[in-house]
């Protein structure tokens, strides 16, 4: 009497066991796929099927395009061709991005956006006091106070009216001179960066539009263009009415003489805005 203790099964001879044993379905051997949960009966049948499945395909992956590729020198070439992958030099005041360390160097070396002049309008008005003590890094507004202090002008004094207009004149060169014309893009750029309006609009038109009912006083942005800031954004007033007690307050008063000539093409043009209604025509 033969026994199979895995069925609990028990066979009169040995050549019924052996049988059994060969051909009941529990005793093949078998050998098995885990991922796919599949079985075959010989180690070839596997072995094609590890070698021929689209499952079990080594594959390359690049994650940043969701890619795969069949062998690592596929990937590398799709990293060293691809668009996607190439190496890019930022310049984030410009926010333009160039191929090369070299060419981002050369645009900063000559992009009138960082070229700093080594003297502006203001700081020649200024200096034009020989034994005042000018500091450039204060707001204009604030240098013009600290003018007025040191020479004694009281209001209506002849030289303090004609120091105004002489200051008021290097205000308009600082405005040409920072911000351009209304036909120049990167001009349109800078002034939206000023006054953080994101994302940068792609034509002089759109640029228009989107600064359309902004309210900021043009002596704040002047100083921030003198700054040099790339981060800092000037203040915002959500009427007309809080500019204007805004710009009492504070003195940053600009007197506008931008639309008299041919000179009025600059961007600023668009955000000037009537103050105060006497005979000179001030605006913020």
């Amino acid at each position: 009497m033969e026994c199979c203790k895995l069925c609990d099964r028990s066979f009169s001879d040995r050549q019924a066991f052996q049988q059994h044993m060969r051909d009941a379905p529990v005793h093949t051997l078998t050998f098995r796929c885990d991922p796919c949960n599949r079985t075959f009966v010989s180690q070839s049948a596997l072995d094609q099927h590890l070698r021929d499945s689209p499952v079990h395909i080594i594959t390359y992956d690049c994650e940043p395009c969701s890619r795969s590729f069949v062998s690592q020198s596929a990937l590398d070439q799709h990293v060293q061709n691809s668009p996607a992958h190439a190496v890019s030099f930022n310049c984030e005041l410009c926010n333009r991005s160039f191929g090369s360390q070299d060419a981002l160097d050369q645009h900063i070396q000559y992009s009138k956006a960082h070229i700093a002049p080594t003297s502006t309008p203001l700081d020649k008005f200024f200096r034009s006091f020989p034994r005042f003590r000018y500091n450039p890094k204060l707001p204009p507004s604030e240098s013009y106070a600290q003018l007025r202090e040191f020479c004694g002008w009281e209001k209506e004094n002849p030289d303090g009216e004609k120091a105004w207009k002489k200051y008021q004149s290097a205000l308009e060169a600082e405005v040409k001179m920072w911000f351009g014309a209304e036909d120049d893009l990167d001009a349109w750029h800078s002034l939206c960066r000023a006054i953080g309006i994101e994302p940068l609009p792609e034509t002089c038109k759109q640029a228009v539009r989107v600064i359309r009912g902004v309210f900021v006083n043009i002596i704040d942005l002047i100083d921030w263009a003198r700054s040099g800031s790339t981060t800092n954004r000037v203040q915002r007033f959500s009427s007309l009415e809080q500019l204007r007690k805004y710009t009492k307050q504070t003195g940053k008063v600009f007197h506008n003489r931008l639309d008299e000539d041919d000179d009025g093409n600059v961007v600023l043009r668009h955000l000037l805005r009537f103050l105060f209604n006497t005979n000179r025509r001030y605006y913020y």
